[in-house]
């Protein structure tokens, strides 16, 4: 920091600042938006920097400094240079890795920020703390395909989304925008075969369980969501679900823009 114009007391601060956050009444990490945006970039360099941007407010024992940023200076992205492993707690059996866009945008924002910084992403481990009286670290692609295997892609959690009609279509349009959240954030998680997975059971109906009708009754617009974004997922290099989406009717393509 010396280096690059700090003076003496403010680099001996700020070498010492570990808390890193929005600015003071900003919120959100800004990675879901743009991830979602995929039209708006090619590659994720411009999403990690915009992490970097709006989570890189440093807090420290100067309060009078209280959530400060360097002009020209990305000490945050100092501070997560070199960093070999992300650990991220799941205590509830409720939420997992894609049951909502937080874990991807700020667990797989770190990882998204340390590739861009150092070539490379971070282990990913999640603490697994479902079980009091069995904690364990468990690798969080591990945990991401036992939560595909059991819930997302499991007959059985299909077969219950599609009691609650609209919120249901809604919720598995959701799951795969999370997982594709995933796939741009940290691809080692991700596997082609498991984009694969949501194209034979939400769009080809794997379980014959009349998706297709039952997407067309309650909610057509997540039809056009989920097949938008897995041919989203073979334009930008992304999976192996490419194909699978163009056997959908071609009504159904309608409106993808």
């Amino acid at each position: 920091m010396l280096a690059e114009g700090l003076s003496a007391e403010d680099a001996e601060y700020f070498s010492t600042v570990r808390i890193f956050s929005n600015g003071s009444g900003g919120y959100g990490s800004g990675v879901d938006d743009a991830v979602f945006a995929s039209d708006t970039w090619e590659t994720d360099a411009k999403i990690a920097e915009n992490y970097m941007s709006k989570m890189g407010n440093a807090f420290g024992t100067d309060l009078s400094r209280w959530g400060a940023t360097i002009e020209g200076v990305n000490l945050y992205g100092k501070q997560l240079s070199g960093t070999d492993v992300a650990m991220f707690a799941r205590s509830s059996n409720i939420y997992g890795m894609i049951s909502s866009d937080d874990p991807f945008e700020y667990f797989g924002g770190l990882a998204l920020a340390v590739r861009n910084l150092d070539g490379k992403s971070p282990d990913m481990v999640i603490s697994n703390l479902r079980d009091a009286k069995n904690p364990r670290a468990e690798d969080a692609a591990q945990f991401l395909a036992k939560e595909l295997r059991t819930r997302t892609l499991h007959k059985r959690w299909v077969t219950e989304m599609m009691k609650e009609g609209y919120s249901g279509a809604t919720t598995l349009s959701g799951r795969i925008n999370n997982f594709w959240g995933w796939q741009v954030v940290d691809p080692n998680l991700v596997r082609d075969d498991q984009w694969q997975s949501f194209a034979e059971v939400y769009i080809e109906d794997k379980f014959e369980l009349g998706m297709d009708e039952w997407l067309e009754e309650v909610n057509p617009s997540a039809t056009a969501d989920m097949i938008q974004r897995m041919l989203e997922a073979g334009r930008q290099g992304y999976g192996d679900a490419r194909d699978a989406p163009k056997k959908a009717r071609p009504g159904r393509m309608v409106g993808l823009g």
